[in-house]
């Protein structure tokens, strides 16, 4: 039986949490054997999966261009100068070429209308229990390699509970980086925690804003089988997540100063290790009780174990191959 990536989800977190398969099955309505075979994440149901179906006509990238035109109404805030459905339906046909019909348009507005209406303000919690969320951010900065002035992308994880550390570079933001960034760093903790605290950067976020973001196909079928919730913060609310702030400064002032003049990415990225390493044992936080390697002694005993099978962060794509013909 091939599941969907909801089904996945559920049985990665309902086995994490300490449910048994058969109570699983049961509540899940599927087979055992199915609950057995993705309950420890030893496998993904992507890697077999080889069908797709074929676009709708409100495709994602509909569904994007007319989530920005909500969007932009919302900014401007001007009742006689706003996108109305129709608006939107002449746009996509003159901008996008789109086929479809105007009902079709303005359904999905309504849709999206409804999924995307955020509370003026919603509060993100400033005391963790230990295993319970990791804060994540990226920023920049400038490296030398190998003689060479580079523009760095570097990713910063915190767990909220010990307030440990990671931070490690790449050259981009996109989503492969992204991905493989947050696999060292459950690496680096030992252990994954049941939620992570992120913005609304476009790297991790399909559609919507807020608490209604939606992260992108291959980032939920990231997060089913590591079985862990994500969780973004309002549009400018950096004091939701001010622990990774923090370490974002903190981290460009101690690690980045001086400018680092090593051979490559890789040297950096063992650099930033130590530095990560040796925070964990000589730091303590001025408001918390006990240092940061005794938080973090803590705390991993209640992370949720790394599955077996290591999740493909790389992207895939299938060229189609034409045939050149010439004359002799």
């Amino acid at each position: 039986m091939i599941i969907e990536v909801d089904i996945y989800s559920k049985i990665r977190t309902l086995y994490t949490e300490g449910e048994s398969q058969r109570s699983i099955a049961k509540r899940l309505g599927i087979s055992r054997q199915t609950v057995k075979k993705y309950c420890e994440g030893n496998t993904h149901p992507d890697v077999r999966r080889s069908y797709s179906r074929p676009p709708d006509v409100i495709t994602d990238d509909i569904k994007a261009y007319i989530l920005s035109c909500i969007q932009q109404n919302q900014k401007e805030n001007l009742k006689k100068q706003k996108h109305t459905a129709k608006r939107i339906f002449d746009r996509l046909v003159a901008e996008k070429s789109f086929e479809g019909s105007y009902s079709t348009v303005r359904e999905a507005v309504r849709l999206l209308k409804s999924e995307h209406s955020v509370p003026a303000q919603a509060d993100m919690p400033l005391e963790y229990d230990p295993g319970e969320a990791i804060q994540i951010d990226w920023n920049e900065a400038t490296a030398y390699f190998d003689g060479i002035k580079t523009k760095v992308n570097f990713f910063c994880g915190r767990l909220c509970y010990s307030c440990d550390i990671f931070v490690q570079g790449f050259y981009s933001q996109n989503l492969e980086s992204f991905l493989e960034a947050q696999q060292r760093k459950f690496d680096y903790f030992k252990g994954i925690p049941k939620r992570l605290i992120f913005d609304n950067a476009k790297v991790a976020v399909g559609e919507g804003f807020g608490l209604h973001a939606k992260a992108p196909k291959g980032y939920e079928s990231f997060a089913a089988h590591y079985a862990f919730k994500t969780d973004f913060c309002n549009i400018a609310s950096g004091n939701e997540k001010g622990l990774v702030e923090n370490l974002v400064c903190f981290a460009r002032r101690n690690f980045m100063v001086p400018v680092p003049r090593v051979k490559d990415l890789s040297e950096l990225n063992q650099k930033l290790l130590e530095d990560c390493i040796r925070y964990r044992r000589t730091h303590k936080v001025k408001s918390r009780s006990q240092s940061v390697q005794a938080s973090y002694d803590e705390e991993w005993r209640f992370l949720k174990q790394i599955p077996t099978y290591r999740f493909d962060t790389s992207r895939t794509a299938s060229p189609s191959v034409g045939l050149l013909y010439c004359e002799v």
